[in-house]
């Protein structure tokens, strides 16, 4: 039976030393998705165009609230997630949190469905949106995380660090029963738009 509980990111970056990593290797594991949530993203509308760094209010130093989870298959270190948990940005909603995940790493499906498992365990009614992205040379590709309820929003052109070809980043979201009700793709569009846009004033970004 896989255990999933909490550890800390030495812990987790010991896991990828134990997958044959060095330290350098292993910190450009992590520091892939930490660069992205710090970029400038552009996000172009009908009639409002976005641009600023929508994710960075998921790193500690903007208020996120970092959790790292590892599982394991007896004695054996079996697999590493990491969640941030942050607000939502609007003033409609502020008691409200959204979530962005990553860092998935693990010896098979089974024990990266138990880390997936416990993450929506402890997140379960506490957010309205759960952000992540696909990398090209992830161990778990895009048709895994469409089976957890993710959908493709948005994607861009990234270097595959295996490869050093330049294939597709997915933009990741799902919504939770607290999302806002709405019964078309534009309503929902609108209502994601004006959340951005709070955040980005928020951020001292333009728009």
């Amino acid at each position: 039976m896989i255990e999933v509980r909490e550890i800390d990111l030495e812990t987790a970056n010991s896991y990828l030393k134990q997958e044959g990593l060095n330290e350098s290797e292993a910190q450009l594991k992590f520091n892939r998705l930490n660069s992205e949530l710090y970029n400038s993203v552009k996000l172009k509308g009908a009639t409002t165009s976005i641009k600023g760094p929508i994710f960075e209010k998921f790193m500690p130093i903007y208020g996120g609230k970092t959790t790292w989870l590892g599982a394991f298959d007896g004695n054996k270190f079996a697999g590493i997630h990491w969640h941030s948990i942050t607000h939502t940005g609007s003033d409609e909603i502020s008691g409200s949190k959204d979530v962005f995940d990553g860092n998935l790493f693990a010896d098979n499906v089974e024990n990266a469905r138990a880390l997936h498992e416990e993450f929506d365990r402890r997140i379960k009614d506490k957010y309205i949106v759960n952000y992540a992205f696909s990398f090209p040379e992830d161990n778990f590709d895009l048709d895994y995380r469409k089976s957890l309820g993710y959908k493709v929003w948005a994607t861009s052109e990234i270097k595959n660090i295996n490869t050093n070809k330049k294939e597709p980043l997915y933009f990741l979201k799902r919504l939770s029963g607290l999302a806002p009700k709405v019964t078309t793709e534009d309503e929902l569009k609108k209502i994601k738009i004006a959340l951005l846009k709070k955040q980005l004033e928020e951020l001292g970004a333009w728009i």
